[in-house]
């Protein structure tokens, strides 16, 4: 079974699939109904808010930052707090993850969220651009993201050229400085991205590729504004709907085991 069927049943299954969609959604109403290009705002203006503000609905949802709790009972006691500053109705409209499921996990200061071995980081990029987004170009962070070791050990290392080489040992020199519980965590991407006149939004979580010299920005991408298909694969089983009365109606997220793939195991 292929790396992208485990992300997506293990993230879908918890909850964490739909709670990004949801603070995606939310971050970019509110975005909208603050831009005023009269005011000056402009593109830029939207990415670098609808960021913030997708950073912020994660944290609310997944009660991480400053929302953080130590129980069910005090995300109850906070609710208050969780729901201020959303637009009508969106808080009615949040998942309800237990508090402790997905905490963060920043890399090298770039915020992070963790779910077993999955962990994600949020970029923006110029609509209709997801395939081609230029890691190379980007931060430290987002190149060591992209330059992540793929589980297909066949997979050929890119070409370096002489004047990039300081680049990529920098690189590798913090892939291999990781300890034991960083290394397992496999590092994915929530990219997202609206057009300013038309409201249209993209969402996607994937592993992305550190495509130096072109090619596809991903070994593979989702798109989260696209509903379920189904089984990414395999048989799913049937969703019950959760209450929306509170954090204490919420059963414990489903923590699937991974299955390693060993050498020769071709499935």
């Amino acid at each position: 079974m292929s790396e992208q069927q485990d992300a997506l049943e293990d993230l879908e299954e918890a909850g964490v699939l739909a709670a990004i969609s949801w603070a995606a959604e939310s971050a970019y109403a509110r975005t909208m109904r603050d831009y005023d290009p009269d005011a000056g705002h402009d593109q830029g203006w939207v990415g670098y808010t609808a960021h913030g503000f997708l950073r912020d609905r994660q944290d609310r949802v997944f009660s991480c930052g400053k929302y953080a709790v130590s129980s069910p009972a005090d995300a109850l006691s906070g609710l208050d707090t969780v729901a201020a500053g959303l637009l009508p109705r969106e808080f009615d409209r949040m998942p309800r993850i237990l508090p402790g499921t997905v905490t963060r996990a920043n890399l090298n200061g770039s915020p992070g969220w963790r779910f077993g071995d999955w962990r994600w980081l949020q970029s923006a990029f110029p609509f209709g651009e997801s395939n081609v987004i230029p890691w190379p170009q980007k931060s430290p962070t987002k190149r060591r993201v992209a330059a992540q070791a793929v589980t297909n050990p066949d997979q050929p290392m890119l070409p370096v050229d002489a004047d990039e080489a300081p680049l990529f040992e920098d690189i590798m020199e913090a892939l291999l400085s990781l300890d034991e519980d960083e290394d397992a965590l496999t590092t994915l991407v929530v990219a997202h991205s609206v057009q300013k006149e038309l409201g249209a939004r993209e969402l996607f979580l994937g592993r992305s590729r550190l495509n130096k010299g072109g090619g596809s920005a991903w070994h593979w991408k989702h798109d989260l504004l696209t509903p379920p298909s189904g089984d990414y694969g395999r048989t799913r089983k049937p969703i019950t709907p959760k209450p929306s009365g509170g954090f204490d109606s919420v059963p414990d997220a489903a923590v699937r085991l991974r299955r390693h793939v060993q050498e020769g195991d071709g499935k």
